[in-house]
């Protein structure tokens, strides 16, 4: 993992990036894991041809986000959490946010899959607690200073034990009729797609987020709610938490510039937030993101 760390914008223009579909930037391999950082430079707003999974991977969004359709479900997929998959899901992908995107993908072998997934419900959409993030984001950076194997190994599986104990947090409209709840999951991902936009759609108001997604405040937050099992402001909460490890991941420094992009009161807000979902002031994440020790 020793590959010039170039920006988004320098990848999204070189076109044989373009052309790949997906920038391959960081590696890690061991026993029975491969994980690759990605970066997605697809701009179909629609989903495109259907594509066969090949293995069984665990995949982390860490910046950005698109569409998921896995074995017919469908979701939005954002720095909130990832999904799975098993060799020969017919899945399809859509970016109408536009691309840029950034994930994680653990590949893992069969046994370890189903040690930790097998069983569990059976969407492929999982959520993950900011402190599990951090963990993702803290192994990368990990592996960027060269630690070693030994302990990249053991990061790689705390990190899937955090989050096999998220996965299947999201839930089946079951109470709603067929058309209800495909109507009703559709607006969910219309409502994670508009807030996926960045910095400024956080800002809005719920009256203003549910005129973006059509709907009333009310039915937007009693469905929101009912379907992740998250309310709005929690979930909103934790994209701009995601924002700022992203940003501090990236190397940003300045913590009152990063408090005021991501709309926190002020510094004292930002640090409260952080300290409370991963456990780390955002000075200690910053440490445990740079990439020399």
């Amino acid at each position: 993992m020793t590959e010039r760390r170039d920006t988004v914008a320098e990848l999204l223009r070189h076109e044989a990036v373009r052309e790949r579909r997906g920038a391959l930037r960081q590696r890690i391999e061991t026993a029975g894991i491969t994980v690759h950082d990605i970066l997605c430079c697809e701009d179909r707003t629609t989903f495109g041809g259907t594509g066969h999974a090949e293995g069984h991977t665990v995949v982390l969004n860490r910046s950005g986000g698109y569409l998921r359709r896995i074995e017919g479900e469908e979701f939005f997929v954002d720095p909130t959490g990832g999904y799975l998959t098993r060799p020969g899901d017919e899945q399809r992908v859509a970016h109408p946010v536009g691309p840029g995107d950034r994930s994680t993908e653990i590949r893992v072998d069969e046994r370890l899959f189903a040690d930790r997934f097998d069983g569990l419900p059976a969407t492929r959409r999982f959520t993950v607690s900011a402190a599990t993030d951090l963990h993702h984001r803290a192994l990368l950076a990990a592996a960027r200073r060269g630690a070693e194997p030994f302990e990249l190994t053991e990061r790689l599986h705390r990190l899937l034990d955090g989050v096999a104990a998220s996965a299947g947090h999201w839930r089946a409209d079951a109470a709603a009729r067929p058309s209800t709840a495909r109507v009703h999951g559709r607006l969910v991902r219309d409502t994670c797609a508009a807030l996926a936009i960045g910095p400024s759609a956080l800002g809005l108001s719920l009256a203003e987020l549910a005129r973006t997604v059509g709907t009333s405040p009310h039915h937007l937050s009693r469905v929101f709610h009912a379907l992740t099992g998250s309310t709005l402001t929690r979930y909103r909460t934790e994209l701009r938490l995601r924002g700022v490890l992203y940003a501090l991941e990236e190397g940003e420094r300045n913590l009152r510039t990063l408090s005021y992009t991501y709309g926190f009161a002020d510094q004292a807000h930002l640090t409260r937030t952080c300290r409370s979902r991963t456990g780390h002031a955002p000075s200690a994440v910053r440490a445990l993101l740079a990439d020399r020790a």
